[in-house]
Parts: C-alpha cells; structure tokens; sequence
C-alpha cells in the first residue's frame, strides 16, 4: 500500500491526532505562560532571591512580579516584553554574569511608573504624579524590594 492509500484511509484518525497534538500544545504553552509569571517563578533565580524575599515581606507580597515589571494594556506588548525580559535574564543567569545590585532598564522604570498609576491612580489623581509620565521609584524606590543593600547578583559556587 502507497501512502496516498494510507493518508485517504486514515485522514479522519490522522486530524484527530493532529487536533489532540494542537489542544496539548495550546494547554502546555498556557499554563507554562501562567507560571512564568508567578513570583516562585521568578524568585527560582539566584540572582532574583533578594528581590523575591523582600517582595515576600512587602505590602505589595498579593501582587505577581508580572503586574509590575511588564507592560498590562496589550497582549502582544506584554508578550513581547516577556520574551525580551525572559531571554534577556536568562542569558545573564546562565553566564552568570548579573550584577551585585540589579538595575531596571528605562523601558522597565516606563513599565512600573504605568502599573503603579495603573493602580493608585485614585489616590495620586489630583497630584502631579497623576498625569503619568514620572517615575514614581524616584520616591518609592525601597518600597517593595526594599533599598537592595544586600550583596545580591550571583556569586561562583
């Protein structure tokens, strides 16, 4: 038998495997999406265990890393900012290379100056600050991760 015989008997069980190999794919990529924006996530990093702790003793601890670090308006942005964010940590994690104390890019100081207005912006609203366009860690650096004196980055095991 050719495989033009094959695939005309079989196309019906053939797009069944197709779909159930899709459906599998669609579930694993979203919950692996899902847990990559959980705080354990990101807190499995050596060089993220400082800011995982001090976000754990925050009064911000009810808030997911992901809700403050990247963009919350556009899927599409916020997934591109993901891929960017992830690759670029990664990268760093395994050359081990991040630095004593970790400094957020400007893109990512645009990114958290938008999700604090995003959620506060009832009580900054009739301030300065409730235009938008300022950086709101100019003042609330410590505020969730505290001042970051601690030694930090990764050292060589």
């Amino acid at each position: 038998m050719d495989i033009s015989q094959y695939l005309n008997r079989n196309a019906l069980k053939l797009m069944a495997i197709g779909c159930a190999v899709a459906v599998v794919g669609v579930l694993f990529g979203a919950f692996g999406y899902a847990h990559a924006e959980t705080p354990q996530f990101c807190g499995s990093c050596h060089s993220m265990e400082q800011a995982y702790t001090s976000w754990q003793a925050s009064n911000h601890k009810q808030i997911e890393c992901a809700e403050c670090h990247l963009p919350n308006g556009n899927i599409a942005v916020k997934l591109a900012a993901k891929a960017q964010t992830g690759m670029n940590d990664v990268y760093h994690e395994v050359l081990r290379d991040y630095p004593a104390t970790i400094q957020v890019s400007t893109k990512g100081k645009g990114y958290i100056a938008d999700n604090c207005l995003r959620c506060h912006q009832s009580t900054v609203e009739k301030t300065g600050m409730g235009a938008g366009g300022q950086d709101c860690t100019q003042c609330h650096r410590g505020l969730v991760h505290g001042m970051n004196k601690s030694k930090g980055g990764i050292k060589v095991e």
